[in-house]
């Protein structure tokens, strides 16, 4: 009996060594999402900026890629306190807050941090020096998020990803311009 079950056990690890990477891509995902206030105070905060875009009447034709821009202010904290239902791009943005490393914290002395979610729908070129918040320009020193943990450079159709700046700190009621190369979009602070 016990041969057997040891007979078992090891057809079983085999086949999940084997097949197993195999299913993967095609097994369903779990994926986060958004509560409903959460999705609300993150569609204040967020302007989506289509990089070559055409607007035809509310449809975008041409685009390269797609960056959205979402403030990360310090007043979502305590929202994430009682309400943990939101995706991982915007609690890891927040979390550089609570930074131990000396640098961080005094890059986001204040600042804010702005998380930036990319989708590249054409081959595009993406370099995040290139985005310009309220009339600052973003430099390589203000990226918060590690080089090996995004990437840069010419991208291909379909690859998504996020990274977090930090810029000067935004006030409420403030319109804000958000421009990458030729693109521009608007933020109303909330």
């Amino acid at each position: 009996m016990k041969t057997k079950n040891a007979r078992y056990a090891v057809a079983l690890s085999l086949f999940l060594c084997l097949f197993l990477p195999a299913l993967l891509p095609v097994l369903p995902r779990a994926e986060a999402h958004n509560s409903r206030e959460w999705q609300k105070r993150l569609d204040a905060r967020t302007a989506t900026l289509w990089i070559e875009g055409q607007d035809i009447g509310g449809v975008i034709l041409n685009a390269r890629a797609e960056l959205n821009v979402t403030w990360a202010d310090r007043g979502l904290l305590r929202h994430l306190e009682s309400d943990r239902d939101v995706d991982e791009w915007l609690t890891e943005g927040l979390n550089y807050y609570f930074s131990n490393r000396k640098e961080t914290r005094a890059k986001l002395k204040k600042r804010d941090a702005f998380v930036l979610r990319y989708r590249a729908v054409k081959y595009w070129d993406f370099d995040p020096t290139k985005l310009v918040i309220g009339g600052y320009a973003v430099t390589k020193d203000d990226i918060l998020t590690k080089k090996e943990y995004w990437e840069s450079g010419e991208l291909p159709p379909g690859v998504t990803g996020f990274l977090t700046v930090c810029a000067p700190s935004l006030k409420p009621g403030q319109t804000v311009e958000l421009s990458y190369g030729d693109t521009r979009a608007t933020l109303a602070v909330p």
